[in-house]
C-alpha cells in the first residue's frame, strides 16, 4: 500500500460503472451513421427523379411540393422525440415513478436535441417563406399555383353526383369545399390579410414554441444536473422539478396544440379536428417511450442497472408501453368516430384521401398491426419480463408510428406520376433519424447513465448488507 498520502483515491466501483464512457455506444451510432447516409442517398435521389421527369411548371411545382412534404414528415416524426421526453420527464417528476428515474438520462439527452429540430425547421420555414411559397408542403402558402379543379361545380355542389349515390355526393361536398377554402386563402393573400395560416404567422409562432420548449429543457436539465448529493439536496431539486412539472404539462397542452395544428393538420384545406392534437401528443409519448424502452433493455443488463433493476420495473415499462398503444386506439378511433357521425363535407375528405388506393392498405394496416398485434402481444407477461422480446416489441412500434406519422401528411399532397413518391418519405426519416440519432448518442455520453444518488427512492432498488 502506498503511504503517500498525495496519491489519489482509487475509484469506487459505483462510480466506475457508472461512467459515461463506460457503456460503448459505437455500434449505435454507427447504425446512425448508416441510416443517415441511406436516408439522404434514398430522399435525394427519389427527388431528383421526379422533378427531372416533370413536363411542365405545374409538375415541378407538385414534385418540389412533395419533396418538401417527405421532408415534413421526416421533421414531424422526429419532432416527437425532444417533445415527448420532456414531457414524460414532467410526468415522472409529478408521478415519482421507477421509469421516469432508469430512462431519466436517455430522456434528458433526447430533449437536448431540440436545437437540431430548431435547424430542420428553419428549413421547413425558408420553403414556405422564399419564392412565394412555390415549393411549399401547406397548400396555403401559395394557392394561386394550384388550378381550379374543373369537376367541382361551384354553382350547385352535388348536382354531378349520381342520383341515390351518397358517397358520390359526398365525394362533390367535399371538393366542393377544398376548392372553397382554396378560394378564401387565395383572397386573403392579394388582399393582404393573414391569419394562422400565413407565412408570418408561421414563422412568428415556430420562433414562439421552440424559445418555449427550449426554455423548459434547459430547465429540468439544469435542476437535473443539482440532483445530486445528500438526500436532502437529491429531495431539494426533485420538489423544485416536481413543482416546476405540474404548469409545464399545460404549458405543454397549450404549445403542442398550436404546432399540431399548423404544423400538422393545415396540410388539409379545410380540415379541423378536436381530436387531432391529442393524437399528436400520444404518437409522441409512443414513439419517445419506445425508442428509450429499446435502448434501455440493450443495457439493462450491465452494470449499474444490474444492481438496482427489479422485474417489476421492466413489468412497469412494458405496461405503460400498452397503455400508450391503447390511448392512441382510442384517440384515433375517437376522431374517425366523431368524423362518421358528423358527416361534414369539410372533414370527411380527411378519411376519403385515405380510404381509396394504397392508402386504404396502410389505413388497414394501422388498424392490425399498430393496435391489434401489440395489443395482444403486450398482454403477455413472458414477453414483458423477456429483454429481447420486449425490445423488439418497441422498435416495431416504433416503425409503426413512422407509417402514422406518414398516413398523416402524403395522402394530402397531390399525386403525380414518377417514382413512387412514399419512398422519399422513408429517405427523410432515416435521414433526419440518422442525424439524430448521432446527435442523441454524443449528448447521452455526457452525464452518467444512472442517477445513483435518486436510486434510494427505488422499491427495493437497494440492498441493506448484515454485518
Amino acid at each position: 500500500m502506498s503511504s503517500d498520502p498525495t496519491a489519489a483515491a482509487p475509484a469506487s466501483p459505483a462510480a466506475v460503472v457508472n461512467n459515461p464512457n463506460a457503456l460503448d455506444w459505437a455500434p449505435f451510432t454507427r447504425v446512425a451513421m448508416v441510416a443517415a447516409v441511406a436516408g439522404v442517398a434514398l430522399y435525394a435521389a427519389v427527388g431528383v427523379v421526379n422533378l427531372t421527369n416533370a413536363h411542365d411548371d405545374h409538375e415541378r411545382h407538385l414534385a418540389g411540393a412533395r419533396f418538401m412534404s417527405a421532408y415534413l414528415t421526416g421533421f414531424t416524426y422526429w419532432l416527437s422525440l425532444p417533445i415527448g421526453a420532456m414531457a414524460l420527464l414532467m410526468i415522472g417528476y409529478l408521478a415519482k415513478t421507477s421509469w421516469g428515474l432508469l430512462l431519466r438520462r436517455p430522456l434528458e439527452a433526447a430533449t437536448r436535441t431540440m436545437p437540431l429540430l430548431a435547424v430542420l425547421f428553419a428549413g421547413l420555414a425558408a420553403a414556405v417563406a422564399f419564392d412565394h411559397g412555390h415549393y411549399s408542403p401547406y397548400w396555403w402558402t401559395n394557392p394561386e399555383v394550384v388550378p381550379p379543379d374543373p369537376s367541382v361545380n361551384m354553382a350547385n355542389p352535388g348536382a354531378d353526383a349520381e342520383a341515390g349515390n351518397k358517397r358520390d355526393l359526398a365525394i362533390e361536398y367535399g371538393k366542393y369545399m377544398i376548392a372553397k377554402a382554396t378560394q378564401h386563402q387565395q383572397h386573403a393573400r392579394e388582399v393582404g390579410t393573414y391569419g394562422f395560416l400565413s407565412v408570418p404567422s408561421f414563422i412568428g409562432v415556430g420562433a414562439v414554441l421552440f424559445t418555449i420548449w427550449g426554455l423548459m429543457i434547459a430547465y429540468l436539465n439544469r435542476w437535473s444536473r443539482r440532483a445530486e448529493g445528500t438526500p436532502v439536496q437529491v429531495e431539494a431539486a426533485l420538489l423544485k422539478l416536481s413543482n416546476f412539472s405540474g404548469p409545464g404539462m399545460i404549458v405543454y397542452a397549450i404549445t403542442l396544440t398550436a404546432a399540431a395544428t399548423q404544423w400538422v393538420m393545415s396540410v388539409e384545406p379545410g380540415w379541423a379536428s378536436t381530436m387531432f392534437p391529442v393524437i399528436f401528443a400520444v404518437n409522441q409519448f409512443l414513439t419517445t417511450m419506445a425508442l428509450c424502452l429499446a435502448l434501455f433493455l440493450c443495457i439493462v443488463s450491465r452494470e449499474p442497472f444490474a444492481k438496482v433493476m427489479r422485474p417489476k420495473f421492466q413489468l412497469d415499462m412494458a405496461t405503460l408501453l400498452l397503455v400508450f398503444t391503447l390511448f392512441w386506439t382510442y384517440t384515433s378511433f375517437s376522431q374517425f368516430m366523431l368524423i362518421w357521425v358528423g358527416n361534414l363535407p369539410e372533414e370527411i375528405p380527411f378519411y376519403l384521401k385515405r380510404s381509396t388506393g394504397g392508402w386504404w392498405y396502410v389505413s388497414a394496416g394501422l388498424a392490425a398491426l399498430h393496435f391489434a398485434l401489440p395489443f395482444l402481444l403486450l398482454l403477455f407477461r413472458d414477453i414483458k419480463l423477456h429483454p429481447k422480446r420486449l425490445r423488439a416489441v418497441a422498435l416495431f412500434l416504433l416503425v409503426m408510428c413512422a407509417i402514422d406519422v406518414t398516413w398523416w401528411l402524403a395522402p394530402a399532397s397531390v399525386p403525380f406520376g414518377g417514382v413512387p413518391a412514399w419512398l422519399m418519405d422513408a429517405g427523410a426519416i432515416l435521414a433526419i433519424g440518422g442525424v439524430w440519432g448521432l446527435y442523441f448518442f454524443h449528448e447521452l455520453k455526457k452525464r452518467n447513465i444512472l442517477p445513483v444518488d435518486e436510486t434510494f427512492l427505488l422499491p427495493e432498488g437497494h440492498h441493506h448488507e448484515s454485518h
